[in-house]
């Protein structure tokens, strides 16, 4: 068998492993969803993503893409058995997750402030969103997810994340069947977050405690470690992944600010919709990453020319059945999700799920061009982007309403895409004149390397 099949089948392998849970997640969110509109209205409903908008706000402006760092700068001595070295790298990226959480809770606090008196929240919501935002800290387990991959627990991610969605679903039930208002529905969320962030930790730690010996506390006892060139790398990746993140949270609350928050609910269920029908092909993410650093760490720059390729042509040809199917079906999903008619939601969903493919099909492409040292490309790419993209929605939202900030998120997606699309190809040629190495030698020189840690 050679290199580049192996790689396949451990891709999807694992994609299959993850797959199985996010059905699950997905059957449990349609039935917590639908039955959270039913209970509030829309208009409660549209508050309750508003409120969680905020604190996702926080927590994704602040959050550092620390998996990817562990994965880069870890991989090696986990498989070496440099245990030593090792713990120098997790210890480092739970301090960097330490110090975001607590900047994702004022962050939080503060689009809270700013953003309430804006939109006429009584002092009632505004209560309940600054309480709620206080699990903005535990909405992300960088480093967690890290060690999962890096051992190739991706079993234990499906298990986490549908346990997590099965409770919410309960709660809801309940919720719905006690006719409880939008508070409590608030703290059913924030009971998620929690149970989440515990149960990923849990498992992460057990892994390293038996692997490496290693506990969490450890990791703050040695503040002035630095690894050479990863503070800049983790830096770099995280400024293109919280941009991407954060727009989706930001852009629902501009639309809730410019038309309301019924509308609010509309333009996130829409982009919910689409996201989720996705979902389960875009899992390759976190699984081809790792596998794709470690032929960058073989010099196999075909096989990973090859690789790439491939997984971009079968996300292609999912993509067109997917048109396909929210054109004839878009509705009627819509309709059965959240119980209630709205006008032209086929044609918001298609958009918005054209926008979910362009991102759909970025999955091979972006983590090419990270370890090919090409990740300067994604972060002035995404940040030329999300300038336009925020401007752009506010206007068109304005005056088109939902259809402008349907187009608005069309176009910023593309927009990357076809950023992306440039450097895979640049990767492509230059490997095709020197036979070796694309990228100038390949490594994941995104910035000098004397700007190594903190």
């Amino acid at each position: 068998m050679t290199r580049s099949r192996s790689t396949f089948h451990s891709i999807f392998r694992n994609v299959s492993m993850l797959t199985l849970g996010r059905i699950l997640t997905a059957l449990c969110s349609f039935v917590y969803m639908a039955f959270a509109v039913r209970a509030l209205g829309l208009a409660d409903f549209g508050l309750l993503i508003l409120i969680h908008s905020l604190a996702m706000t926080g927590s994704t402006l602040s959050r550092l893409q620390t998996w990817q760092t562990l994965i880069r700068f870890g991989s090696d001595a986990f498989f070496d058995g440099e245990m030593g070295r090792f713990r120098q790298v997790v210890s480092f990226c739970i301090r960097l997750d330490g110090l975001s959480a607590l900047v994702a809770l004022i962050l939080s606090l503060v689009v809270v402030i700013l953003y309430a008196p804006s939109v006429g929240w009584t002092h009632h919501e505004r209560t309940l969103a600054l309480l709620y935002v206080c699990v903005a800290p535990f909405m992300y387990t960088g480093w967690c997810h890290g060690v999962l991959r890096l051992a190739g627990r991706f079993r234990l991610v499906p298990i986490t994340d549908g346990f997590t969605a099965f409770g919410k679903m309960c709660g809801v039930l309940l919720a719905y069947a006690l006719h409880l208002g939008v508070g409590w529905f608030l703290l059913i969320w924030a009971a998620a977050v929690l149970f989440d962030y515990g149960l990923y930790t849990a498992f992460a730690l057990s892994i390293l405690r038996r692997r490496a010996s290693f506990g969490y506390f450890e990791a703050f006892r040695h503040w002035r470690w630095k690894g050479e060139g990863m503070w800049a790398f983790t830096r770099g990746v995280s400024l293109n992944q919280t941009l991407a993140s954060a727009s989706t949270h930001v852009a629902t609350l501009i639309v809730g600010k410019q038309i309301g928050t019924a509308e609010a609910a509309i333009f996130r269920v829409c982009r919910q919709i689409a996201s989720g029908i996705v979902t389960p092909a875009q899992l390759i993410s976190p699984v081809l990453y790792p596998e794709l650093v470690k032929m960058r760490d073989r010099q196999d720059w075909a096989g990973l020319r090859k690789v790439t390729l491939s997984i971009f042509g079968i996300l292609l040809a999912i993509s067109a059945f997917l048109i396909l199917l929210t054109a004839v079906a878009g509705s009627q999903i819509f309709r059965a999700l959240l119980h209630v008619h709205v006008s032209h939601t086929s044609f918001y969903i298609t958009m918005m799920l054209l926008a979910a493919i362009f991102s759909l099909l970025i999955v091979p492409l972006e983590p090419l061009l990270i370890v090919t040292g090409q990740l300067r490309l994604l972060v002035r790419t995404r940040v030329f982007v999300t300038l336009l993209y925020f401007p752009a929605l506010y206007l068109l939202t304005r005056y088109f309403h939902l259809t402008g900030a349907c187009l608005a998120t069309l176009a910023s997606s593309a927009g990357v895409f076809l950023s992306c699309l440039v450097g895979a190809v640049v990767f492509s040629r230059r490997l095709g004149h020197s036979g070796q190495t694309g990228a100038e030698g390949a490594a994941d020189q995104s910035e000098p390397p004397q700007e190594g840690g903190r």
